[in-house]
């Protein structure tokens, strides 16, 4: 039998109808992957007069996965809807474009997509379901748009056959040299006033759900995962120039500043004019502030913004993303 080789270990999903019901891991990504991880707590013990433990029964038992990836204006589409929200349906653009919004909810329950995940080849394979996005990051700098995450799910089921003849979207990656900065004072002014000194942004999108354990022999892992309180932060490392300093002033006021982060591709995912693109908005007050030092040979500074809701503009955070993927 051959052996079962790591670079041939393949990973497929499928968007869940029923959280942690089962599906076919329909779609195949290239750009993002998911590296799957086993979980488990065990409850040691060892007997009174005995030097060796005599027992380690599981108590838990889920999957944590690493995603790690660059931008890709196609296979972001089913990470954002989970980590974010289910965007609902996609509005057309310029014919064959869908344009996707996610817009978390600031007070009430967010319904996020999950996925059956399946990893392996022809000689061995496994999945998990209630495959979640817990954390969600992106690092951009003008070498590269890097992906990186955790993905929840329940314990995996072994010695499966793989979903046969997944398909793959578009390969359409996000360049460094397609991102934009803009930061101001309103929300109706977003996207106004380009920062033209950002060295490297990150935008970390964290803390989003958790595993609920319930006494019921009929499950063997977790039975449903609930919201947590959010941690989304935003970090700006730009030149401390006139503009890069502009944000000392709204620290010390505790003003709400509006950030975006706009990604314009040259490759058409319309007919005629609309390109692929990625816009995420935010409402940003600045936490935290960064000793000076030396990047490239420029004096920098780095800023590090909460991402916060603002009543006049009901919302803290939201993600448009214009691809050709008619479905999730």
């Amino acid at each position: 039998m051959p052996e079962r080789a790591s670079v041939t270990q393949g990973v497929q999903m499928g968007v869940e109808t029923t959280p942690g019901t089962s599906v076919a891991a329909n779609k195949k990504f290239i750009s993002i992957g998911v590296a799957t991880g086993i979980k488990a707590t065990s409850n040691i013990f060892r007997p009174a007069g005995q030097k060796f433990s005599s027992s380690a029964p599981i108590g838990k038992e889920w999957t944590e996965s690493k995603i790690e990836g660059i931008g890709s204006y196609s296979e972001l589409l089913w990470f954002l809807s989970s980590v974010f929200t289910n965007p609902g349906a996609p509005v057309t653009q310029d014919t064959s474009a869908r344009q996707w919004t996610f817009t978390p909810a600031a007070s009430s329950e967010d319904s996020p997509k999950t996925f059956t995940v399946e990893q392996g080849g022809v000689v061995r394979a496994h999945k998990f379901t209630n495959g979640i996005v817990t954390d969600l990051e992106f690092k951009i700098n003008r070498e590269s748009f890097d992906v990186t995450g955790t993905m929840l799910g329940t314990a995996i089921t072994d010695s499966i056959t793989m979903t046969a003849t997944p398909t793959t979207p578009p390969e359409v990656e996000i360049l460094p040299k397609e991102v934009d900065f803009y930061l101001d004072p309103t929300f109706g002014a977003l996207g106004a006033t380009k920062q033209t000194r950002v060295l490297e942004l990150t935008l970390s999108m964290g803390s989003r759900y958790a595993p609920l354990w319930v006494i019921n022999s009929a499950q063997n892992s977790f039975v449903a995962t609930v919201e947590q309180v959010p941690k989304f932060e935003l970090k700006v490392m730009q030149e401390a120039d006139a503009q890069g300093m502009d944000d000392l002033v709204n620290f010390r006021a505790n003003t709400t500043s509006f950030c975006r982060i706009a990604c314009l591709s040259s490759v058409l995912a319309g007919a005629v004019s609309q390109k692929y693109a990625l816009n995420v908005d935010m409402a940003c007050k600045v936490a935290d502030v960064s000793d000076f030092s030396d990047q490239d040979g420029v004096y920098a500074i780095e800023w590090t913004y909460e991402i916060v809701y603002d009543g006049a503009w009901a919302k803290a955070i939201t993600a448009v993303l214009t691809n050709k993927e008619t479905v999730l």
